[in-house]
């Protein structure tokens, strides 16, 4: 076993959020490696823009990515939709025709909440059932809220400290193509200086000196002053201990489910519009059962789930899914039965929300970040490992971990 050279850094998974995460620390003068795992999830749709310290840091005019709208998110459990955007205001007006409050409390909610963890803000450790309740009294609005907000990072609102969650409701940027974005941070980071290595890592340890050691599939090593994933849910793929500083929104027990819906015509119902993300949860209690039935080694049989139709393919993620199933007692990995089942049900609830005529064609269906090994168990004698708390932008969340990490405030 040979070794390699030894870095400041070296980031754990090489998906976006790794590449701006090893861009960023370097161009902040440390030396940094970025390390694949072979569980980078797929490079699909569209993601928020990098905030501005990341856009400056790596120079990411210079590659004339085009911006879009960011979507609507739309709730279709009623016959009448109920949207919300990036634009509170305008949002409140729409909401006004469900309740006249809403027109000026919409706006008072994102705000509030975007100042979560601040002195006047609302307790980080409360539930985010308790907040919309004293909020809100419409309950497919704070359905809509929770899929939003908390159905990505697997929480059904009633964890303690699910409150962080609604934070993201503040955070809507303008999006940019996930390919063009990926392809752009790429060629920075090489710009940067990182060594991207080609080799898969296999293992990470400490030694007693405390230099991090990552141990590649072609039995090289690599040792480091500090190592990061690029998210938790790489690390978990990994089957790494993470290191969370208390966060509340840590998915222990959950992957999310990548879908593909091919489809031979789209649908013809109106609330199948473009530039829309749409959520299927039709109330909170579907949404805890989904995180129960996870927790559960289970799979539900109507999953909540957001959905986007993009030409003639329908792409979903359900974000309840368990890491393992549970049989009579005994864990044991995802089958192919398995997926096609989840796969089916998925199908089953798009097609009810949008009152059919898809002509669904074909079924695609990947498990969790590491759609190629599947996930491993985590070794609980290791050390953990800093990973960025779950976020609607992970790029921005790595980005900042590592430039803590290199001594960047």
């Amino acid at each position: 076993m040979t070794a390699r050279s030894k870095f400041d850094l070296v980031v754990i998974g090489a998906d976006m959020a790794g590449l701006a995460a090893a861009g960023c620390a370097a161009r902040r003068g440390a030396q940094t490696a970025l390390l694949r795992t072979g569980g980078e999830a797929p490079v699909e749709g569209a993601v928020a823009e990098p905030p501005n310290a990341v856009w400056r840091l790596l120079d990411l005019q210079q590659y004339d990515l085009k911006f879009e709208a960011p979507p609507v998110h739309a709730s279709i459990a009623e016959k009448r939709p109920l949207a919300t955007s990036d634009d509170p205001v305008r949002d409140g007006r729409a909401l006004a025709s469900r309740e006249s409050a809403l027109e000026h409390l919409w706006p008072s909610f994102i705000a509030d909440m975007g100042r979560i963890g601040a002195a006047d803000a609302v307790d980080r450790y409360l539930s985010a059932n308790a907040v919309l309740d004293d909020y809100f009294a419409d309950e497919m609005l704070k359905t809509h809220a929770l899929s939003l907000c908390a159905a990505p990072f697997g929480l059904a609102g009633d964890e303690a400290g699910s409150a962080q969650a609604l934070g993201v409701a503040a955070a809507a940027r303008r999006v940019i193509p996930a390919q063009a974005l990926h392809g752009a941070l790429l060629r920075a980071a090489e710009a940067a200086g990182v060594e991207i290595v080609r080799e898969k890592a296999e293992a990470l340890s400490r030694s007693e000196n405390k230099l991090w050691k990552a141990t590649l599939d072609g039995g090289e090593e690599i040792r480091a002053k500090s190592v990061m994933a690029s998210s938790a849910l790489i690390a978990e793929a990994f089957g790494l201990r993470i290191e969370t500083g208390g966060s509340p929104l840590l998915r222990r027990q959950g992957v999310e489910a990548f879908i593909r819906l091919r489809i031979e015509k789209a649908p013809k119902s109106a609330l199948a519009r473009k530039n829309a993300v749409f959520f299927t949860a039709p109330d909170r209690a579907a949404i805890r059962r989904a995180r129960d039935a996870m927790i559960a080694g289970e799979i539900d049989e109507e999953p909540p789930l957001t959905f986007e139709i993009v030409g003639r393919e329908i792409i979903a993620r359900a974000p309840y899914c368990p890491a393992r199933l549970v049989e009579n007692g005994e864990e044991r990995e995802w089958s192919g039965q398995d997926r096609q089942i989840l796969g089916r049900h998925a199908a089953s609830v798009i097609e009810k929300r949008l009152g059919g005529g898809a002509s669904l064609r074909e079924i695609e269906v990947l498990i969790g970040p590491d759609v190629g090994a599947g996930l491993r168990r985590r070794d609980f004698d290791a050390p953990a490992v800093p990973a960025p708390p779950p976020s609607k932008d992970p790029v921005a969340a790595a980005a900042a971990l590592a430039l803590e990490l290199t001594g960047d405030e």
